[in-house]
């Protein structure tokens, strides 16, 4: 079995569209008779958002361009006196392909909301 970690550091978003989430990337090699799909996970144990209309946050895993999962949070007042944290872990099965695939963290921001990383974040794939 191999493993396959990255990191990330402090950042924001306020993309409404997926947008990559920096040093959240990692390349899984082409299928082999001994791997024929990888265990993805994207574990972001912190993140929160601001915003003045339902802040929230979407966070996806994405392979050659393609988002394969995803999930998210959105808080339950408009304009929330506070932004608790709110832990996402997103986690896909990929086929490897015949050659090598790039897969990476994204990441965007619900109702023009701005998204907080601001701690440990990792994407890590096991084969």
């Amino acid at each position: 079995m191999t493993i396959l970690s990255a990191q990330a550091t402090p950042q924001t978003t306020n993309s409404s569209s997926w947008a990559d989430i920096q040093g959240l990337q990692l390349s899984l090699p082409a299928k082999s008779t001994a791997s024929k799909t990888a265990l993805v996970i994207l574990n972001v144990p912190m993140p929160y958002a601001t915003g003045n209309n339902f802040p929230g946050g979407n966070f996806g895993i994405e392979v050659n361009g393609n988002v394969v999962a995803s999930g998210g949070f959105t808080y339950n007042e408009q304009q929330p006196p506070s932004t608790g944290r709110v832990p996402v872990t997103v986690v896909a099965a990929v086929q490897l392909g015949a050659t090598p695939s790039t897969v990476e963290g994204v990441w965007s921001g619900v109702r023009n909301s701005t998204v907080h990383i601001d701690s440990y974040a990792a994407l890590v794939a096991t084969f």
